[in-house]
């Protein structure tokens, strides 16, 4: 376990003065003769005292300072290949604003860095954070599924958001993808459907460790509970898709006469509907990443802004403590999703 945090009182009763003494000694105030710094300044290094750059920088502040540095700016990386694409995704955006909310009602900031910038790299992006005094470094979900950022690590108490970014492994924040395919059949089950389909976009389902899938499989082989025991008459069929695939998906629901379809996003609604498929009706629908934009869409709310939040609320406790590099042990805190009723369900 991580030694307690020294600190100015700590020195101060071993040194037998005040904080006060000790807090100017240790910044060469010229009103504490030198031989009483001296010895003040050797016993705080021999009790293992570190400056905590976060309160030194909210005194500065409040002393009415310039700013030296960014120490209480969080950077915010980005990996698109535009600047700004990853606005243009409501989840990532609402984790954003989640994120932003939380470190502004702790006197943070979060402050966007885009990789893809003229003759930027990720050695360089690490030299100009470091230089600039920025402790934290929250990693957006990256574009392609599983690829490397080298930034220097080391430096940076750092995390990231979802299953996109594994190398290396951050400590990271991300919704709880099995137990809301878990809810969402649960609460299909109840109104009545008993087929059932999951339609991922096979990248998709890669970008999230394959949990939903494993989540169906679950149901599938009836090992998936409710109230009264175990689900016993569900069928949950599968169909991963690509760009060349999409239209093939009404074919899949006639082939295996489903009642309701479960994806990812709305091209599956779109795809079947071109295709002349009634939704609601023929087939129903529902997702498993619900946005309040569309509230008609029955499905899961994964609560972005709640994820980016306690993505923040993690940052700033390795801050605190000191904690910087890839972690021996990496933590993932999960939120639970909730099922959110609409008008996509004719069963509703």
């Amino acid at each position: 376990m991580r030694n307690q945090r020294v600190t100015m009182k700590d020195i101060a009763d071993k040194c037998g003065v005040s904080s006060s003494t000790v807090c100017r000694a240790l910044n060469s105030n010229p009103q504490i003769p030198e031989s009483t710094r001296k010895r003040i300044k050797q016993i705080a290094e021999s009790m293992g005292y570190r400056p905590d750059p976060l309160l030194s920088a909210f005194a500065s502040r409040r002393r009415g300072r310039g700013r030296d540095s960014d120490i209480t700016t969080i950077a915010y990386l980005s990996n698109f290949s535009t600047r700004d694409e990853w606005r243009s995704n409501p989840f990532y955006k609402r984790c954003h604003e989640g994120a932003q909310a939380r470190l502004e009602g702790m006197g943070y900031k979060l402050e966007h860095f885009w990789l893809g910038e003229k003759d930027m790299t990720a050695a360089r992006l690490s030299t100009i954070l470091y230089s600039r005094g920025i402790l934290g470094l929250f990693v957006a979900p990256i574009q392609e599924v599983h690829q490397h950022i080298d930034m220097d690590w080391s430096l940076f108490s750092s995390i990231t958001v979802g299953y996109s970014f594994l190398q290396p492994n951050l400590h990271r924040t991300a919704p709880h993808h099995f137990h809301g395919i878990k809810e969402a059949l649960r609460q299909l089950y109840l109104l009545g459907y008993r087929r059932v389909g999951l339609c991922l976009f096979s990248e998709t389902s890669r970008r999230v460790e394959e949990l939903w899938f494993s989540g169906a499989l679950v149901a599938a082989n009836n090992r998936m509970e409710i109230a009264d025991g175990l689900i016993s008459n569900l069928v949950v069929k599968h169909f991963f898709f690509n760009d060349d695939t999409l239209g093939s998906v009404s074919q899949w629901c006639q082939k295996n006469q489903l009642e309701v379809v479960i994806s990812d996003n709305l091209d599956v609604k779109h795809a079947l509907e071109k295709a002349g498929v009634s939704v609601p009706g023929d087939v129903d629908f529902a997702t498993l990443n619900w946005l309040s934009d569309a509230p008609e869409i029955a499905g899961i709310d994964q609560r972005p802004a709640q994820i980016g939040s306690a993505a923040m609320d993690m940052m700033i406790g390795a801050i605190q403590r000191g904690e910087r590099g890839v972690p021996d042990v990496p933590q993932t805190v999960m939120v639970e999703g909730q099922w959110k009723p609409g008008a996509s369900l004719s069963r509703c």
